[in-house]
């Protein structure tokens, strides 16, 4: 049987996981043990660290998404990994707080500890969408809720590590950026993730007319309308979040194109699987019945054939249509993190005065 899938686009790869690639960068500006006289200088030594990382996203972020090889993809997550791994020793080995405090530093290690469990869990990858097809669609539907939960504690530690830096300077009476704005990183996350909802039920639904499975067809139908449903309802409340509504947009277009496949596809399929089912239902017989019961099976085979092609030629319009508008979505996500990233006026001091 005709197999169809939708092909990953990995030189776009996820756009959840551009902001960590940048922890790659942070090693060279690691400071070593010292006796530091005064907050200021050890927050000033410190800063060096988080302001080189995040100064380095913007560039580092263009180029991924303008050019990310298969390969790459692949060995990214391992990279960032063990450089972190290796970030958190040093500062464990090296940076002994400031008067013994190391609250500034323990809090930056927890968050680059969640960074390296939600790459290592998968959290932060959402791409698998045919690996995931394979799975029925409760243990989908679960795998869903799990990175979500996931994602939602990510991000959570990200604040914690923003409030930890308010409260470390405040105890030395002095100001420390923190970010209390709406966080680009997570507002985009949440958006590719419903993105890749939409595609994880797609492509089910796609690998069960290909094993013409009747009940999975059904299940991932319906899984399609509850996707478009949670679009319509969150994209509702992120709009208010950015001026710049073009990636909430973008899902909704998205979601409802996909859904729209439904009312296509689905006669045809029940069409198509029904004279499946009595196809194989008549082999045997047509190997040893009667001329009248080799005539039916033929007569039977004929129907299957038309109605097979009748189907597949529908899908191939659809995905030919999709391709295109799964490639648009991508370049909608890439110009709406070129153009809402400020880091330059966020982070351009680590500290402030009143």
């Amino acid at each position: 049987m005709k197999n169809l899938h939708i092909k990953t686009v990995l030189r776009n790869y996820n756009q959840s996981l551009i902001w960590l690639v940048m922890f790659i960068f942070i090693m060279p500006s690691i400071s070593y043990s010292q006796e530091y006289r005064n907050i200021e200088a050890y927050v000033r030594d410190f800063s060096k660290n988080e302001l080189f990382l995040k100064k380095s996203l913007l560039d580092y972020s263009s180029s991924i998404v303008e050019d990310y090889e298969e390969s790459r993809a692949k060995t990214t997550s391992t990279r960032i990994t063990e450089k972190l791994k290796k970030i958190n020793s040093v500062l464990l080995q090296f940076d002994k707080g400031f008067d013994n405090n190391t609250m500034l530093r323990d809090s930056f290690i927890k968050m680059n500890q969640k960074t390296i469990e939600c790459l290592t869990n998968g959290t932060l990858i959402l791409s698998d969408y045919e690996a995931q097809s394979l799975k029925s669609i409760a243990e989908i539907g679960q795998n869903v809720k799990e990175r979500e939960k996931n994602l939602i504690s990510y991000f959570d530690e990200l604040r914690r590590y923003e409030k930890s830096k308010k409260e470390f300077g405040l105890k030395y009476k002095l100001n420390i950026n923190s970010f209390n704005g709406n966080n680009l990183f997570e507002y985009n996350a949440y958006q590719n993730i419903l993105f890749y909802k939409i595609n994880i039920y797609d492509q089910k639904l796609i690998t069960s007319i290909n094993n013409v499975n009747i009940n999975d067809f059904y299940q991932s139908i319906i899984a399609l309308e509850d996707i478009n449903q949670e679009i319509i309802l969150k994209t509702s409340i992120y709009k208010n979040n950015y001026t710049d509504n073009s990636l909430n947009n973008a899902n909704i277009e998205y979601a409802r194109f996909i859904l729209v496949q439904k009312s296509k596809l689905t006669p045809y399929f029940y069409d198509f699987a029904n004279e499946y089912v009595e196809l194989q239902h008549l082999k045997n017989s047509a190997k040893k019945g009667t001329q009248e019961e080799i005539t039916n099976y033929n007569n039977v085979v004929k129907a299957y054939n038309i109605k097979k092609k009748l189907l597949f030629d529908t899908i191939d319009n659809i995905q030919n249509s999709k391709k295109m508008m799964y490639n648009n979505w991508f370049i909608t996500n890439t110009k709406f993190l070129k153009n809402n990233i400020k880091f330059d006026d966020l982070y351009e001091s680590y500290t402030y005065n009143n």
